[in-house]
Formats: C-alpha cells, structure tokens, sequence
C-alpha cells in the first residue's frame, strides 16, 4: 500500500513539475491589452502624435509608459506627459486591432502608418487596402465593430 502511495505521489509531482516547467517555457498567458509586436502597444508608434502631429510617428524606447499592461513609447516628452495626464483620449480604439477586422468579428494586426482620427477617436488599420474598404463605409462598420468588440477582445487568435 505504501509503495503504491509512494508511487501515486511521485507520479503527481512529476505532472505538477511538468506542467509548471511547460509554463514557464511559455511565459505569461496574457499581454496588455492593447495590440504588441515586439514588446510595444501599436507598432511603436506614438499614440499622442496621431492627434497632436497630425501623422505617424515612431516612439522612443527611452520614452516609454505602461498603460494596461501593454508598453506605449512616444516621440517626445511633452507626448508621454499628454498621454499621463490623459491615456483613454489618445489610447487607440478596439485594443489598437484593424477597426474594419473587429467589425468582420476577428482581431487583425495592424500597420501603424495607416490610421484615422474620427470624432476624437483614434482607429488602426491593417493595410492601405483595407482603409479603403474602412472609410468607405465608415459608419457602418463602426456600429458593427463597437458591437462585436466585446466578443473579439476576449479571442486570443490574431489574423497576421
């Protein structure tokens, strides 16, 4: 009976170790919440200059900020101390995912060159493409994809 325990026990902590061993190789199950490539929210891309620029702009890593739990960085100081005094004004719609990809219900990488400012309100897409598909009805995908949001920010598949 005591070498069957012995056994049982021994087989248990080897799953136990296994299964921590398997998660620890794969590092933490989730990111922040906004779209990451490489470590940083929206392709590096300086969230505040989109509305203050009026453009694109590459952040520095020297300037970076965590906002729920995704790392943002900024082209300037007067940037990150914009986007501190007010994160949800510059923080991206949708997670920082392609606006025209939420409302067809997936989550889609985006480029960070290709954007819009509506109505206070910054949206990514994911190519120059798919922006025109966007824009030329807006209003349309804009209700489908504030509808589905909820249901594609809980997916954990990204559409490359």
């Amino acid at each position: 009976m005591m070498k069957h325990l012995c056994r049982r026990f021994k087989a248990g902590l080897r799953l136990s170790l296994l299964v921590g061993f398997t998660w620890a190789l794969a590092g933490p199950a989730e990111s922040g919440q906004f779209y990451e490539r490489h470590g940083v929210a929206i392709d590096g891309f300086d969230p505040v200059a989109y509305f203050e620029d009026h453009k694109a702009v590459k952040g520095l890593p020297a300037l970076a900020h965590v906002y729920k739990g995704s790392t943002f960085v900024f082209a300037s100081p007067a940037h990150l101390a914009a986007f501190l005094q007010a994160p949800e004004r510059f923080a991206p719609q949708f997670g920082g995912y392609c606006a025209y990809g939420v409302a067809e219900g997936v989550k889609a990488a985006i480029a960070g060159e290709i954007w819009e400012v509506v109505e206070g309100k910054l949206y990514l897409n994911h190519d120059p493409q798919v922006q025109v598909k966007w824009k030329a009805e807006r209003s349309a995908l804009l209700r489908a994809a504030q509808a589905k949001w909820p249901q594609v920010e809980s997916s954990t598949d990204v559409y490359p």
